[in-house]
């Protein structure tokens, strides 16, 4: 367990990537805090195992040590993420385990045994290993602004890891 990298949202931050960079013209004033650079953008209309995977490869970072890829396995067959066929030629590239957490509400994914059965009915588990990283237990982390929250509860399982973020 030296490191882990995690692809947060991998919807968001794949999907809408892409192998051409896209400087559109920026009208109205940016709002955003000093010093910040802007961010580069990446787009591709062809969404593919294998256009992902290129995706990957033209942001120019290599997943080292343990790689986990953070994704909705979904609340039904029908309701919207990632189907593995489409993630898994990204997911195995990056010899990476799908990581979750049960829900905090109800549905399909708020207990472990539920959450394990949605997980094989839609076929992830055939394409990596899926760590449910609340399966054990919980932790609590510390926040700096606590108006809101007093903590942050993760899964147990995250104590394991060396992160790398």
């Amino acid at each position: 367990m030296k490191k882990i990298l995690f692809f947060i949202a991998i919807a968001s931050t794949v999907i809408m990537s892409a192998c051409t960079k896209s400087n559109a013209e920026n009208t109205s004033t940016p709002v955003k805090p000093a010093n910040v650079p802007a961010a580069t953008v990446y787009f591709t209309k062809n969404i593919s195992p294998e256009a992902l995977v290129r995706i990957y490869k033209a942001l120019g970072v290599d997943a080292e040590g343990r790689v986990a890829v953070k994704i909705s396995t979904g609340e039904s067959s029908k309701s919207n993420h990632l189907r593995p066929e489409l993630i898994k030629d990204l997911v195995q590239y990056v010899n990476s385990t799908i990581v979750e957490c049960n829900t905090a509400y109800g549905g399909s994914r708020s207990t472990t045994a539920n959450h394990r059965k949605a997980i094989e009915e839609r076929g992830y588990n055939k394409i990596a290993t899926v760590d449910i990283m609340d399966e054990s237990d919980t932790m609590h982390l510390p926040v700096t602004d606590t108006k809101h929250l007093k903590y942050n509860i993760v899964g147990s399982h995250l104590a394991k890891t060396e992160r790398k973020i």
